[in-house]
């Protein structure tokens, strides 16, 4: 029988192991799930922070910077009433999908509406012998926007959207890949009546 000569020497080591094993069990090596990435995006656009929103973007082409002040209160005004519910998640080695409802203004309805009553307003203002600037013209056509989209009731879609994200390992998160389509389900099928 062999007999240990320092019993309290292999209980250090014993220790060290142990806590060595534990630690390496307690770091956390995965990317986040792709569902926080999504969460985050929504959470960002609906607070109106705009430049938080785009950080979980893969393309940062500046998709949520305005030139115009005006513009910028209006996209903040649309996505605050965005709302999304995940519906799954699936995530495969570097990519991943989401499947999101997501509700948000019918913008093309509100346009629609829009153009309506501002050529009304245009044409009273020709028979009336008045000239209308672009200015004016702009600034009736921002005013009525913001009156549609502020409205309790206005016209609202819902729609399921697959979410591409792609692991983005310089940021350490999963990022949305933000194509066409993810840009006109977002925005209320504007892309669409622009592209008419």
């Amino acid at each position: 029988m062999t007999k240990f000569s320092h019993p309290s020497r292999w209980l250090v080591i014993l220790a060290i192991i142990t806590l060595v094993f534990s630690m390496v069990g307690c770091t956390n090596t995965e990317f986040p799930k792709a569902e926080e990435s999504v969460n985050g995006f929504f959470k960002s656009l609906s607070e109106a922070d705009l430049k938080k929103a785009e950080s979980y973007c893969a393309s940062d082409t500046g998709n949520f910077t305005f030139a115009d002040p005006n513009e910028e209160k209006l996209a903040k005004l649309i996505f605050s009433k965005t709302k999304h519910e995940i519906l799954s998640s699936v995530e495969e080695g570097e990519t991943a999908t989401v499947k999101v409802k997501l509700t948000n203004l019918d913008l093309q309805k509100i346009f629609e509406e829009i153009i309506g009553k501002i050529m009304d307003e245009a044409f009273n203002s020709a028979f009336a012998g008045e000239e209308i600037s672009d200015e004016k013209m702009e600034e009736n056509l921002m005013k009525h926007l913001e009156e549609s989209i502020s409205k309790p009731d206005a016209p609202v879609l819902t729609n399921e959207l697959e979410i591409t994200l792609n692991k983005d390992k310089a940021k350490k998160m999963w990022v949305i890949q933000d194509n066409d389509t993810f840009v006109n389900n977002l925005t209320g099928n504007l892309n669409e009546l622009l592209s008419q």
